[in-house]
């Protein structure tokens, strides 16, 4: 009975739909009676993926509100995050916590192992504040600091028992950061802080 979402995240986000973009992923929520059927007591959905290169999918059943009865990710193409993830840990950690975050080729790693599908659950944060308030977009000059604030499956990969996530820092020169994961309410799962001199 509940409906089901299908989050599609492209490799690029130049081949969604100009509405979807800002999403940063294809929406391909559906009720199940219009594309599956029950049979033999079993039930069987199926919808087509859309034809450009699919990075990732989020999927599951919506509940009540804004909470899922069960939601799964997984990426179609984890390739590159197992490079980053191999960039990223042949250097030392700039944070560690519940997940160790890394610079590598002009990008933050944030890394787990062991990991699993949950500790990604919780949309992470990433606030940039750069050297001259200048430099940033016009609407964010106000509040002094970048939102680069991220959810897993558009960003990473869960492979080999690990995972690993792949932000592309801007191009101005950064003052500090501030990054982890939101818990329910206001409330934060971890965070680190570094300052910018460690990222040159």
């Amino acid at each position: 009975a509940a409906k089901f979402f299908l989050h599609v995240a492209p490799e690029r986000v130049g081949d969604l739909p100009e509405a979807q973009r800002a999403a940063r992923y294809g929406n391909l929520d559906f009720d199940f009676f219009l594309n599956g059927a029950l049979f033999d007591g079993r039930c069987a959905a199926r919808v087509a993926l859309p034809d450009y290169p699919v990075a990732s999918v989020r999927t599951g059943q919506h509940a009540g509100g804004a909470g899922e009865i069960w939601s799964a990710e997984f990426a179609l193409n984890a390739e590159p995050y197992r490079l980053a993830y191999q960039a990223a840990v042949s250097g030392e950690p700039l944070g560690r916590g519940a997940f160790d975050v890394y610079m590598a080729d002009g990008a933050l790693v944030y890394v787990k192992e062991p990991c699993k599908q949950g500790d990604t659950a919780a949309k992470f944060f990433l606030h940039i504040v750069p050297e001259r308030v200048g430099d940033l977009p016009e609407g964010r000059r106000e509040s002094g600091f970048d939102n680069l604030d991220f959810d897993f499956f558009l960003r990473g990969a869960l492979f080999d028992g690990r995972c690993a996530a792949r932000v592309l820092l801007p191009d101005y020169p950064i003052a500090s950061i501030r990054t982890g994961q939101h818990a329910g309410g206001a409330g934060e799962l971890w965070r680190a802080e570094f300052d910018g001199s460690s990222l040159r």
